[in-house]
């Protein structure tokens, strides 16, 4: 177990997300050579900053809104934040809204030092690149790939992916992720919400494991589709 403090908030990070970040990053792959590892610790140092980033979104803007010190927490699912007092709705809205922002800010950032390092528009084109790789790219990016180390790529890969596409992936509505919080903030209907988030979370599981082949993306989305269901069933 690690705690410490951080702009006065404490944290606890478990060693079950240590684990799950290990797992996430190719610890499952066959040969774990020294290249494979230093890839892998990269992946969990990205992980571990980039949630904490998230998490800190929420927890500032609660303590700014509510005046009362929260908490977070790293786990084996990712992390949460506790206002560590009752919201009213308004708030919640806007304190869920502040994780996936901060994540996206993250990514701009990241952007933004690429651009200045590789220079324009040859970081951009790195960067687009990594958010949807494909077979052809621009000559500028092309050289400014030949500039970049192994280990600034897997550190850029590792940022885009976890602060783009998973703050777009937490806003969808699918209950308890972020998206699926601030919706609840805005329907009135427990019902409505739960229902919502069943038929996304289905969609994305059958769509992550049959077009993509995602399977872990996929069994979390079938995951909380289950969850939902039960929600569901016990509002009767």
């Amino acid at each position: 177990m690690l705690d410490f403090t951080l702009f006065k908030i404490p944290v606890r990070v478990e060693p079950l997300f240590w684990l799950s970040g290990f797992l996430l990053g190719g610890g499952l792959s066959g040969s774990l050579d020294r290249a494979v590892l230093i890839s892998i610790l990269l992946w969990m140092l990205i992980l571990f900053i980039s949630i904490l980033v998230h998490e800190f979104g929420h927890a500032l803007v609660s303590r700014k809104l509510t005046g009362v010190t929260p908490s977070v927490k790293l786990w084996a699912m990712g992390g949460l934040a506790y206002p560590n007092t009752q919201l009213t709705r308004q708030q919640s809205f806007w304190v869920t809204w502040a994780g996936p922002l901060a994540g996206l800010a993250f990514f701009a950032l990241t952007t933004l030092t690429c651009c200045l390092v590789y220079g324009f528009p040859g970081g951009s084109n790195v960067i687009s690149f990594l958010m949807l790789p494909r077979d052809n790219i621009t000559p500028a990016g092309a050289l400014a790939f030949q500039a970049m180390d192994p280990v600034t790529f897997d550190i850029l890969r590792a940022l885009v992916f976890i602060n783009f596409w998973w703050s777009l992936v937490n806003l969808l509505p699918v209950f308890p992720l972020d998206g699926g919080q601030i919706y609840a903030a805005v329907e009135s209907s427990q019902k409505k919400v739960f229902q919502v988030g069943m038929v996304v979370g289905i969609l994305v599981a059958i769509v992550a494991f049959f077009q993509f082949q995602l399977i872990f993306a996929s069994l979390l989305f079938a995951y909380l589709a289950f969850q939902n269901y039960q929600r569901l069933q016990q509002l009767g």
